[in-house]
C-alpha cells in the first residue's frame, strides 16, 4: 500500500498550527496511507522554537534545524506559506502543502483527497523534479 509521511506543527495535539511550522510547540510525524488510515509515528518537541536569527527573520538556521528534527519525510502540512517553505520546496525532496482547514484530522483528510497527485509529486521529487508549495 503506498503511503506518505507526513509532518506538522502544532501546540495541542489537534489542530495545525496557525503560524509557521518552526514557531509551534512540537511536530507530529504521521504516516499516510492511500486508502485514507493514518496514525501518529512520532512527536517531536521543537526545540528550535525559540531559537533567534537576529534581525535576519526568515533565515535559513531555524530551518536547517527543523529539517534536522523531522528527519525523512514526504510532505509538510501546514496552514501559512513562508520563505524557508518556498526554500524547502525549490532545494529539497520534501513537498510543502498549505491546508485552509484547522484540525489535524481535517488536515489529513485534505491530503488524502489529492494523495494520487500528491504521492506522483513525491516520488518525482525523488527523481530531482521541484514544485511550488502547493495550496489544497
Amino acid at each position: 500500500m503506498r503511503k506518505l509521511k507526513v509532518m506538522l506543527g502544532t501546540n495541542d495535539g489537534k489542530e495545525i498550527f496557525l503560524g509557521h511550522p518552526g514557531d509551534s510547540d512540537v511536530f507530529h510525524i504521521y504516516e499516510l496511507r492511500e486508502d485514507g488510515s493514518y496514525e501518529i509515528l512520532r512527536e517531536i518537541k521543537n526545540e528550535a522554537k525559540d531559537m533567534e536569527e537576529g534581525h535576519n527573520h526568515g533565515g535559513t538556521g531555524k530551518m536547517k534545524k527543523v529539517l534536522k528534527m523531522i528527519g525523512d519525510v514526504d510532505v509538510i502540512l501546514t496552514r501559512r506559506n513562508s520563505p524557508n517553505l518556498i526554500r524547502i520546496a525549490q532545494n529539497t525532496d520534501i513537498q510543502p502543502i498549505i491546508v485552509t482547514v484547522g484540525s489535524i484530522e481535517e488536515g489529513l483528510k485534505k491530503l488524502h483527497e489529492k494523495f494520487d497527485e500528491i504521492y506522483d509529486m513525491v516520488q518525482r521529487r525523488k527523481s530531482g523534479e521541484r514544485f511550488e508549495v502547493k495550496k489544497i
